[in-house]
C-alpha cells in the first residue's frame, strides 16, 4: 500500500507546523503561558513597534528587552518580538543542567 506522501515529506512538514507553533506556546519566566499575549497587546501606542516602556508595563526586564533588540535600535519590532518569544519557548524546553552535564543545584535529576 502507498500513500501519497513520504515519509521524509510527512516529518518535513511536521517539523515546519511544530517551529510555526512555538510562539503559541511560549512561557513567561514564572512559568505561566503567554499564548495569550500578541505583539498587539504589548504595543500599547500601536505605532508597530514595543519601547522598552511597553514590554516593562507587561511585566518584562530590561534584559530581556537588550536581548530581544536583536538590531539594537532600543524598539522592538514583530520579527524581534517573535523571534523573543521563540527563544524563550526553545529555553524552556531544555533541562538545567550545568557545564558538567549535572542538573544545577535545587533542580530535581533529569528523569525526576
Amino acid at each position: 500500500m502507498k500513500s501519497g506522501s513520504s515519509p521524509t515529506k510527512t516529518r518535513l512538514a511536521a517539523l515546519l507546523l511544530g517551529g510555526a507553533m512555538l510562539p503559541a506556546y511560549a512561557v513567561d519566566p514564572k512559568g505561566m503561558p503567554e499564548s495569550g499575549m500578541s505583539f498587539k497587546d504589548y504595543d500599547s501606542n500601536r505605532d508597530g513597534y514595543l519601547s522598552l516602556e511597553e514590554f516593562k508595563a507587561k511585566g518584562k526586564d530590561d534584559l530581556a528587552f537588550k536581548a530581544a533588540d536583536i538590531d539594537g535600535d532600543e524598539r522592538l519590532d514583530r520579527s524581534e518580538f517573535d523571534k523573543y518569544l521563540t527563544r524563550k519557548a526553545s529555553d524552556q524546553a531544555k533541562p538545567a543542567t550545568g557545564t558538567s552535564g549535572q542538573p544545577k543545584p535545587g533542580q530535581p535529576p533529569a528523569g525526576n
